[in-house]
Parts: structure tokens; C-alpha cells; sequence
């Protein structure tokens, strides 16, 4: 007996009552016909065999099996028809669930350096080597983030297509031009909000005003940092990263409770 509607995939529960009305109806088809029932969730009419099987691309594939083997069943060719005429595609199996992870290493009690560098979200640092650079990778580095370098725009641009980013600093004269030319910071501006609102992006330049929300929203940043205060980049940070996580935190949340990464 049908147990999922082939429209909208809904599973359909009948009562006793209900399931016994079905039977019956479905013993007293003549060949050929079928019974009509709509669903209770999307409304769309169900044309169930006398087997109990709605009329789908399964079993369109039975019928021509059959076509082919040994002919059609008794009123099977009306049957083939209306499994033709149909535009209802078989309903697919769940996926399945991702495989456990691989604890083998645990009976040796070591973990491999591979394991834990994995496990650590990465920042990707664009900024000019120097102590400001120094100071900002070891603020992020006591925040349980791995420092990334890379020594140009396009380098940079190519290593996000592979690699996920929780952190994006980029220093306004990194590619030695105003930030409005700025190659990296027009990625960032252009980047799908899939991808992008995973990611706390940092600006740091002589030209901004610290902790300035308005001026970070202005510039598709969600923090702006001006050089003379990169001296209190960690406490920057915390801040910046707090009042992020009230605000959006529970959005993200939402969004991975169904299913959006």
C-alpha cells in the first residue's frame, strides 16, 4: 500500500478505517483501472493499481519490462498509458548518512599533527610582513585560528576557491593602491552570501575609524581597524567578534538547523 505521496513525498498515514475503505476498493478494481485518491497534504490526485503502487516511473519501467519479456499483464496496455502520460518521476531513497569518522588512531592515544590542523579554523592574513602583521596573526592565533599568508591578490583568490576561510584580514595598501581598486576586497564584495557570511571579514588601514559599525557595513566588511590600534587588535577582536555572534549568531544557527552550511 501507498505510504508516501509521489507528488510532494509526504508520508501518508491512513487509519484502520480508512486503510480498510482502500482495500476494499482496490480488490473490486477491474483490470486495468485504477483508483483515485488525493492526497491529504499537497491535494494532487494519487492513481493507485490494484496492487496498491501509484502510477509512476517505476512502474512505467515494470510495464515496458514486462512489454518487452513476456507482454503486457490484463489492462495493461491502459495502465502503460496513464504511466506514460504521467509526469511523476519514482520516488528517490534518502541519502545516506555520512560514514563515522575513522577513531582507529585512538588505540595508540597519539593524534597525528594532520588531525589537529585540520580541526583548527584558518585566517586568511593579507597584509604586508611587519609588526602590524605579526601583531594581528598572533591575536588570531590566541583565538585558536591558523594564520595564512600569501603574497598576492590573485594567490589569495585562487587558495578560497579549495579552502574555507573563517577569517579574512586585509590591510587597505596590501596590493599597494587605494582599497577602492583593490582586487581581493572586489572578490570579497562579490563572493555568494553562501559562502561569505561564514567568513568575519577585517579591514585595517590609516584610513579607518576602529570599531566603526557604520563604516564596516559601508565597506561589506563586519570589522574595520585603523593601524594605530592594531596595538589592541585582541581586544578589537573579541569585541567585534561578540557583538557579531549576538547579532547573527542565531541566524547561522537557524540556517544550519536546516541544512544551509
Amino acid at each position: 500500500m501507498i505510504s508516501q505521496c509521489p507528488h510532494c513525498h509526504t508520508d501518508i498515514k491512513l487509519n484502520e478505517a480508512q486503510q480498510a475503505k482502500v482495500d476494499q476498493a482496490l480488490a473490486s478494481l477491474p483490470a486495468g483501472k485504477t483508483l483515485k485518491l488525493g492526497c491529504p497534504h499537497c491535494k494532487t490526485p494519487i492513481e493507485l493499481t490494484a496492487d496498491g503502487r501509484a502510477i509512476s516511473g517505476e512502474i512505467m519501467a515494470d510495464l515496458l519490462g514486462s512489454a518487452r519479456d513476456e507482454g503486457l499483464p490484463p489492462g495493461g496496455d491502459e495502465l502503460l498509458e496513464k504511466a506514460k502520460a504521467s509526469n511523476i518521476k519514482p520516488v528517490k531513497p534518502p541519502p545516506e548518512a555520512p560514514r563515522p569518522p575513522d577513531v582507529s588512531w585512538l588505540a595508540s592515544g597519539e593524534l597525528s599533527e594532520k588531525a589537529v590542523v585540520a580541526d583548527i579554523p584558518k585566517a586568511l592574513i593579507l597584509m604586508p610582513a611587519g609588526a602590524l602583521r605579526d601583531t594581528v596573526a598572533k591575536a588570531f592565533e590566541m583565538r585558536n585560528y591558523q594564520p595564512v599568508f600569501k603574497n598576492s591578490a590573485e594567490e589569495a583568490i585562487e587558495e578560497m576557491r579549495f579552502t574555507d576561510y573563517a577569517g579574512v584580514v586585509l590591510h587597505s595598501r596590501f596590493e599597494g593602491a587605494a582599497l577602492d581598486e583593490s582586487l581581493f576586497h572586489a572578490h570579497m564584495r562579490g563572493l555568494a552570501m553562501g559562502k561569505r557570511r561564514y567568513m568575519y571579514y577585517v579591514l585595517i588601514g590609516p584610513e579607518f575609524r576602529t570599531l566603526y559599525d557604520l563604516e564596516a557595513l559601508a565597506m561589506s566588511a563586519n570589522l574595520v581597524v585603523n593601524d594605530h590600534d592594531v596595538n589592541h587588535i585582541d581586544t578589537i577582536l573579541k569585541k567585534g567578534v561578540r557583538d557579531y555572534e549576538e547579532i547573527f549568531g542565531p541566524y547561522l544557527k537557524a540556517l544550519r538547523e536546516h541544512g544551509k552550511r
